[in-house]
């Protein structure tokens, strides 16, 4: 009989809704928490996870479900459980102070705080007894209940320190800009952290494997975007092979869902043999991008079967009937870790028959999975490829369809069907690049249906953006990073569609999160609005699994100054490098998608000198047929020159009749050109002229400049 739900049971996160009917008194995090443990003179315990993690699901069966040990619980503490994908501002706070007290952290995150939310001891799993001198969690419960009641004053000074060096830790302070004052941040500079953040990675690079760092070994999905844009920029060939021999591997290693699609989260062993088992969105979106920029680096045609059989996962498999994308994949099903993607020998032999079983081992080797929590696959494994597909892919496609119907019949893990928005933005952002890289307007029709769900069904009134949206309900107000990424899909979408709603809409959020996020005395934003259930107010640039929503906004604010030159954007880029400067000057390896963001606002300004346009026009040159004259001067550096056939000049938000006729002087523009037009508008409008810079060797994506036209 499933016991009655505590006050989870309201709630729209599946991570609670899984603890919903455990016999601890759970409260979620909140006011009606906090006025009880001051009420009630008692300690919190803060439990914070997410609903695919394996070691969470691992500590509620063994601990949160047992009567005797949730009768403790209750008795000592408050005990409130938080969805770090619902609360990053909680989880970014909490696993700072586990990582200061402890020097690792992890999930589940298990902490005991104050009643006024300060942290005095912290851990991540404990089991239900005691094991090689590690406290199981009904001793630390005794020890802790002791202590509060013993040591108190002891633990609340432990708990002030605690705070205060949280609030340091996760608040970066303004410092010197890069290569100097604010926003003087010279080429010589800029291009020197761009070498060193190279440089900490070759340091890092595993050139038998590919990747960075050991075992377990992470994907590092925004990097390669990275590395693959500086080569392009400067011929830098480690860059490109540090980034294309990894994508060539993880393609090949268990870590891809050969069968499937898509990605696991990481790859227990340096290799990318066996994985950790669940899907996260986030994943998939940035892999997505990562293997499309290698497909566009390298013309490897593996490389966009990749992004497709990744994009392909997530639009079957992932994709709401309204269109937003789902958060996660478990890595269980039914208590036991990756039941559903392992094979063994047996399977393969019955589903494959004899022929098809010889193209699988002549392809793939079946990589043993180790033993999870107890639980052993006999004789089983996850498919690591042998060698790049080449002229085998249909032998290899014929096999893994079978394969898939096969899959197909088992239970399937538990899903996460929260709709996040920042994640959803990074989809969105991802499709977009698809489809215009690799010609797919499928994919870019995704992104649009996408875009559109997300504002419609995820604003709030006031025109700002809700964190989470499930089964119709949309839920908590949306922190930076929401915008942020919201922001750099729209703008993907607009790259790719040229259709100037999606700017409009990403410049409108860009100003609601000024309002809310800019920190307008040392630049850059916070992490959060003001709220006095936060002992900290973050405001990071370093990136995590995902990159920092500075980093990401500084994308952003350089993909808005280059298509609108509006001064505004310019003023907080400069802001943003100027907060976080010396943070990344002294660590770029910790900062790659802000020292990305530093490399292509280099190069938009670059471009910017390479072209000059100025447009001179007067309301009182009005004609009697309602025509006004406009002129564009065009300087053109030494060594570029303009096609005149690709230049257009519009009127933003007019059909073409708003402008009349436009005078070419040469076919090819080169040095110092006047451009004549005539233009109908009947009040202030924006002028928008776009070209192609070229010289001998490339041209230049297409440059938009805007002019305001006033009376």
């Amino acid at each position: 009989m499933i016991p009655p739900p505590n006050r989870l049971g309201s709630s729209t996160s599946p991570y609670l809704l899984q603890h919903a009917h455990n016999p601890v008194d759970w409260y979620p995090w909140g006011d009606e928490a906090i006025a009880a443990a001051k009420a009630q003179d008692k300690p919190i315990f803060l439990s914070i996870g997410y609903s695919t993690c394996y070691w969470c699901h691992v500590m509620e069966r063994e601990v949160f479900e047992s009567a005797e040990i949730a009768a403790l619980m209750n008795t000592a503490f408050i005990n409130i459980k938080v969805d770090r994908e619902q609360r990053p501002d909680l989880d970014e706070i909490y696993m700072t102070a586990t990582q200061l007290m402890t020097g690792h952290g992890g999930w589940p995150n298990s902490l005991f705080l104050t009643p006024d939310l300060r942290p005095f001891f912290a851990g991540t799993y404990f089991g239900a007894v005691d094991v090689d001198g590690r406290p199981g969690f009904p001793t630390l419960v005794a020890n802790i209940s002791q202590a509060w009641t013993t040591r108190r004053t002891e633990l609340e000074a432990a708990a002030l320190r605690a705070a205060n060096a949280i609030a340091r830790v996760v608040h970066d302070q303004p410092d010197l800009a890069i290569g100097g004052a604010a926003g003087d941040a010279s080429n010589d500079a800029t291009t020197a952290i761009i070498d060193d953040a190279i440089a900490q990675l070759a340091s890092r690079y595993d050139n038998k494997h590919g990747g960075f760092g050991g075992a377990p070994k992470f994907p590092q999905d925004f990097f390669y975007e990275f590395l693959l844009d500086s080569h392009a920029k400067a011929s830098a060939t480690e860059s490109r092979t540090m980034a294309v021999t990894t994508l060539a591997k993880m393609a090949q290693g268990g870590i891809h869902d050969h069968v499937g699609g898509g990605f696991h989260r990481y790859s227990v062993d340096a290799e990318w043999k066996v994985p950790h088992f669940e899907k996260m969105l986030y994943n998939q979106a940035q892999l997505s991008r990562a293997y499309v920029a290698g497909f566009a680096a390298s013309g490897d045609a593996s490389f966009a079967h990749t992004a497709r059989d990744t994009i392909g996962w997530v639009l079957r498999c992932m994709t709401s009937c309204e269109g937003g994308f789902y958060s996660a994949l478990d890595a269980e099903t039914d208590a036991v870790e990756g039941a559903y993607f392992v094979w063994n020998r047996t399977e393969l032999e019955r589903v494959l028959g004899e022929e098809r079983l010889a193209t699988f081992d002549r392809l793939f080797t079946l990589e043993p999975v180790p033993i999870f929590r107890g639980h052993k696959h006999p004789d089983g494994g996850v498919s690591c490829m042998r060698a790049p597909a080449g002229n085998a892919r249909g032998q290899i496609d014929a096999v893994l369809a079978v394969l898939l119907a096969e899959r197909d019949q088992r239970a399937l893990p538990r899903l996460d069907d929260k709709v996040i928005a920042s994640w959803n933005g990074m989809m969105i952002g991802a499709l977009a690049m698809a489809g215009r890289v690799l010609g797919d307007e499928s994919f870019t029709a995704a992104a649009e249906r996408a875009g559109r769900f997300v504002l419609e069904n995820m604003r709030t009134p006031d025109g700002g953006l809700w964190r989470t949206w499930r089964r119709g309900i949309a839920d908590q107000r949306a922190f930076f990073e929401d915008y942020a990424f919201v922001m750099g899909g729209l703008l993907e979408l607009f790259q790719t569609t040229r259709d100037e709603s999606w700017l409009a809409e990403a410049s409108a959020l860009a100003r609601i999160a000024d309002e809310r996020f800019l920190d307008a005395e040392s630049g850059g934003y916070f992490a959060t609005e003001p709220s006095a259930d936060l002992i900290a107010r973050a405001k990071q640039a370093q990136d995590g699994a995902i990159p920092s929503g500075n980093s990401a906004m500084l994308h952003n604010l350089v993909g808005l100054w280059r298509a609108t030159h509006e001064d505004v954007w310019r003023d907080r880029i400069e802001s943003l490098l100027h907060a976080f400067g010396s943070a990344v000057s002294s660590a770029p390896a910790g900062h790659i998608h802000l020292v990305h963001g530093l490399a292509r606002w280099l190069e938009a300004k670059e471009r910017e000198s390479v072209v000059a346009v100025d447009v001179a026009w007067s309301r009182a040159s009005l004609a009697t047929d309602g025509t006004i004259p406009i002129t564009i001067d065009f300087s053109i550096a030494a060594g570029w020159h303009i096609d005149a056939s690709v230049v257009t000049i519009s009127i933003r938000g007019h059909d073409s009749r708003a402008i009349d006729s436009v005078k070419m002087p040469a076919p090819v523009l080169k040095g110092r050109v006047r451009i004549a037009a005539t233009a109908r508008v009947a009040g202030p409008a924006e002028l928008v002229v776009r070209f192609h810079p070229c010289n001998a060797t490339e041209c230049l994506a297409p440059v938009d400049r805007v002019f305001g036209l006033q009376s």
